[in-house]
C-alpha cells in the first residue's frame, strides 16, 4: 500500500530528515483515539513500516512524501522518544499471496467478494469495484482489504499482527460477515 503524507510539524520535520538519513525506513502506528496525555501516546508492540519512496520538499521546510508500506515490524526496544520514537525492531516475516493453495485462493476470493457488497452500500465508486478485482494478484491480499474497510482498531490490528496468511484471512472473514450482515 502506498500512504502519501504532508509532513509539516516540526518534531516529523526531524523525524522525516531522520530517517532519510538512516535508509529510508519508517515505522507507522496509529494513534490511540482520544488520546489525551502529555508527550508521546503508547503504541502497540507491533507496528507497520514503509520506505520512503518519493519526497517532495518545500522552502519552509514542509515535505510531502509517498511511504511504501513493506510489512510489519516488532518493537524490540525504545532506544529514544524524544522528540519522536526511535526502535529497535524486529521485521516480521508474512506468507506472501503466491503459490496458495486452492482452498485458499477461493477464500480471498470471498473475501474480496464481501468487501465489494460493503464498498457498493457505502456508495463507493464502480472503478473502484472494478478494480478491486487485481486484489487477487497482490503480493498482502487480505492486509490491503483490511486496509479499506473501516472496523473496530483492536480486531484490525490482531489482523495486522497474524503473520499466518489463512488465519489473517480466516479473522477478516468474521470481521465482513459481521459487517454484511449489519452486526
Amino acid at each position: 500500500m502506498f500512504l502519501p503524507l504532508h509532513i509539516f510539524e516540526p518534531r516529523y520535520r526531524m523525524l522525516l530528515d531522520f530517517c532519510m538519513e538512516n535508509g529510508g525506513e519508517m515505522g507507522m502506528a496509529p494513534y490511540p483515539k482520544g488520546y489525551i496525555g502529555r508527550g508521546l501516546p503508547p503504541i502497540p508492540e507491533v507496528v507497520g513500516f514503509g520506505h520512503v519512496i518519493q519526497k517532495e520538499s518545500f522552502p519552509d521546510g514542509r515535505s510531502n512524501i509517498i511511504l511504501e508500506g513493506l510489512g510489519t515490524a516488532e518493537i524490540i526496544n525504545l532506544t529514544s522518544t524524544e522528540p519522536f520514537y526511535i526502535a529497535q525492531v524486529s521485521k516480521r516475516e508474512h506468507e506472501r499471496n503466491k503459490n496458495v493453495s486452492p482452498e485458499l485462493k477461493e477464500k480471498i476470493e470471498e473475501l474480496l467478494i464481501l468487501t465489494k457488497r460493503i464498498l457498493l452500500a457505502e456508495g463507493a465508486e464502480e472503478d473502484l469495484i472494478l478494480k478491486m478485482n487485481q486484489i487477487l494478484v497482490h503480493p498482502f491480499p487480505v492486509d490491503f482489504i483490511a486496509s479499506l474497510i473501516y472496523f473496530d482498531f483492536k480486531t484490525k490490528q490482531s489482523i495486522l499482527e497474524t503473520t499466518h496468511l489463512e488465519t489473517k484471512a480466516e479473522l477478516l472473514k468474521q470481521v465482513l460477515l459481521g459487517l454484511n450482515l449489519g452486526e
